[in-house]
């Protein structure tokens, strides 16, 4: 089995915290948010390919040298923005094609958190032998209404509408994917059949879920539900979440100074916070913070918060408040 992560957005809802830095390279807790999908596949695949553009394929390599996974390799997509990016699906298909993959095929995004168990959702795969997607109660409409959104009878896939204006359930796809080697085909057969439509390829090569939205018709295909948690890292608010359960509520691994940490704030290695009082809140390494309140923030490496009342912030690289 092959496993393709997918790790080549350029995260503009997160920007400036990710202007020059790759989303899945975000430290969670202790370690970047790739890292905890790596380490659920890793044993369970032959090979990780890691899927990004030119701009990040470095800081990925230097990631897979820091962490030693000996059997992950990064793989470059055709583009330099993402105005020139061929969709999420046109890179997965341009990779079955480049890499001659005739396996089992696990497809993961590289910026989601999750609880469960990679090897109890690849079981379940495998004993299904039909394409698979994981699926969660994500409990609001309104979140529900940013993802696909899967009707299920028992465990089979029955429907699906991607990204619904008025979504019929809460129950949500995420970004967990397996396709069986006789199944492979369905990645070209989708795109031969938009390819005869006046669908935009923007659109029809872009998010995974359209590929399920059509493909549940033609194939049976099966949902992995699973309880607990799961974030989706492309905001703030999801990315602060995910910090707060890694990290059990804190993590100080900074100096702290006559400040107040309330819940939910991770303080990294070589982070200064003095005379502050910060909540739901990451600061960066090098980054200092004086004087302030500081809650729902993010502070990137090396910025200087410095008495500043701050909520829902997000401040950039070297940035001076």
């Amino acid at each position: 089995m092959k496993a393709i992560v997918l790790a080549g957005g350029h995260a503009t809802r997160l920007w400036p915290i990710t202007r020059n830095r790759a989303k899945p390279l975000l430290p969670l807790g202790e370690k970047p948010i790739i890292e905890f999908i790596v380490e659920e596949i890793e044993n369970e695949v032959d090979e990780v390919l890691i899927s990004t553009n030119k701009k990040y394929a470095d800081d990925f390599r230097s990631y897979l040298d820091e962490y030693g996974h000996d059997n992950a390799r990064v793989v470059v997509e055709s583009q330099g923005s993402e105005e020139e990016k061929p969709g999420t699906i046109g890179a997965i298909i341009n990779l079955l094609d480049e890499e001659d993959i005739e396996d089992d095929l696990l497809v993961v995004g590289g910026d989601n958190y999750q609880s469960f168990d990679g090897a109890d959702f690849l079981e379940f795969c495998r004993s299904k032998d039909s394409p698979c997607n994981a699926v969660f109660d994500v409990k609001e409409k309104e979140v529900a209404s940013q993802l696909g959104v899967v009707d299920v009878d028992g465990d089979r896939i029955r429907g699906f509408e991607e990204k619904p204006e008025e979504p019929p359930s809460t129950l949500g796809s995420i970004a967990w994917y397996f396709f069986p080697q006789q199944d492979l085909e369905l990645f070209q057969r989708y795109e031969n059949h938009f390819r005869d439509t006046d669908v935009p390829a923007e659109r029809y090569l872009d998010e995974p879920g359209r590929l399920i939205e059509w493909a549940h018709r033609e194939t049976d295909m099966y949902a992995f539900s699973f309880e607990g948690e799961w974030f989706d890292i492309g905001t703030p608010e999801g990315y602060l979440r995910a910090n707060a359960v890694v990290t059990d509520g804190n993590r100080i691994d900074g100096e702290v100074r006559d400040s107040e940490i309330r819940k939910n704030c991770v303080i990294h290695q070589d982070a200064e916070v003095k005379d502050s009082v910060i909540e739901d809140t990451v600061v960066f390494p090098e980054a200092s913070v004086e004087d302030s309140e500081l809650r729902n923030t993010i502070v990137d490496r090396s910025a200087e918060v410095s008495d500043t009342d701050l909520n829902d912030g997000l401040v950039g690289e070297h940035s001076q408040i």
